[in-house]
């Protein structure tokens, strides 16, 4: 009798100390401690500590990023350049967190606006940036300036179009890569050899505002060329401003 109440005792002892270590040590792996407290094990009071893995929704698993359908997903792909995607898993309120960001951008903005202006060549209001930046979601003129105001690299392409557009402010950082399917968007960080396809392969959008010069500004020759790039189909009845009118279509990122 007396090794019956001193066998209880010994375990409620260790779970009473394996109660504590869960609830105030998160950084310890749930299935451990179950291995000292055999005779507990057909009862398995660990699988409720399970959904511990749901606190992070969007893995950056393969380095690589992909945010939700719901978010704002060329703002928080900047977000996570400049701060790294386990930063982003651990925000406890992203709403929050979005507004603030969005806020230090506008700030840095109206600092550097005309410093930014001469030293990149871009051409933009920064008053209708502000407004862009504090939408729902932000264009990709937006992030193009915003990647340049906080000197980091990034590459946007449309596999499906074969098209690209690309931001380098400082050729020793990392390149990211931002790839658009549908509705959706992916960014990994990208070997150089990766960018490099990715400007073998596609045609590259000098000004997103304006995709393509006057028809008058292109020979045939040139327009071929493009859609040969483009993977477009063509006969050999085109005319110069039918040429033009499928390259300018298929240039949308």
């Amino acid at each position: 009798m007396h090794h019956s109440k001193q066998a209880s005792f010994d375990v409620n002892a260790a779970l009473n100390k394996l109660r504590g270590v869960m609830l105030y040590d998160t950084n310890v792996q749930p299935m451990q401690p179950m291995q000292s407290v055999k005779p507990m094990q057909s009862v398995q009071p660990m699988q409720s500590v399970q959904p511990m893995q749901s606190v992070q929704p969007i893995q950056s698993t393969e380095n690589r990023f992909r945010p939700a359908l719901n978010q704002d997903p060329l703002f928080w792909c900047l977000y996570v350049m400049k701060n790294g995607a386990f930063k982003y898993d651990q925000l406890p309120n992203r709403f929050t967190a979005e507004q603030d960001g969005k806020r230090d951008e506008i700030m840095m903005l109206r600092d550097r606006a005309k410093q930014l202006k001469q030293s990149t060549g871009l051409k933009f209001s920064a008053s209708t940036i502000e407004g862009d930046i504090m939408s729902q979601r932000i264009s990709l003129h937006a992030f193009q300036v915003l990647v340049h105001l906080n000197d980091l690299n990034a590459v946007f392409v449309n596999p499906h179009n074969r098209v690209y557009a690309e931001f380098i402010s400082d050729a020793i950082k990392p390149v990211h890569v931002i790839e658009r399917t549908n509705k959706q968007m992916t960014m990994t960080q990208a070997t150089e050899a990766q960018v490099t396809a990715i400007r073998a392969t596609h045609y590259r959008i000098e000004n997103l505002q304006k995709p393509m010069k006057a028809a008058s500004a292109y020979t045939v020759a040139e327009l071929t060329e493009v859609c040969h790039t483009l993977k477009i189909h063509m006969n050999h009845k085109m005319k110069k401003q039918e040429l033009y009118d499928v390259v300018a279509k298929q240039l949308c990122l």
